[in-house]
């Protein structure tokens, strides 16, 4: 039997914990955490959160291709796309329902968090 565990387990089983409670108050709007599991118990510090999710690599790729004079592999189009489906998914958490695209209220659409 291999004792090698595959690279996700690896990444996000560092030695180093942080114990956080619900007892933690902060100004409503988002979570205080983002990106785990569970919102109180033990949670693993990631030291290299920007790698881990491919943030450099996204970043090393912009550069290189303005410094090349190419496009990038995302275009414009594709961050408006991401955008509409951020803000649908806001939505529709907002109302409860599932939201249908295209949706015209989505242009002027302020998420509840961005409201203040």
């Amino acid at each position: 039997m291999s004792s090698r565990k595959d690279a996700s387990s690896i990444a996000l089983s560092t030695g180093l914990k942080v114990f956080l409670s619900r007892s933690v108050s902060g100004a409503s709007g988002e979570d205080l955490l983002e990106k785990q599991n569970s919102e109180q118990g033990l949670m693993p510090v990631i030291d290299d959160e920007a790698g881990l999710y491919g943030y450099t690599d996204e970043n090393r790729h912009m550069v290189e291709a303005f410094r090349c004079g190419v496009a990038s592999i995302e275009t414009f189009h594709d961050g408006v796309g991401v955008v509409e489906m951020l803000m649908g998914l806001y939505r529709s958490a907002e109302l409860g329902r599932t939201v249908q695209f295209p949706d015209a209220e989505l242009e002027t659409y302020v998420p509840e968090v961005a409201r203040g």
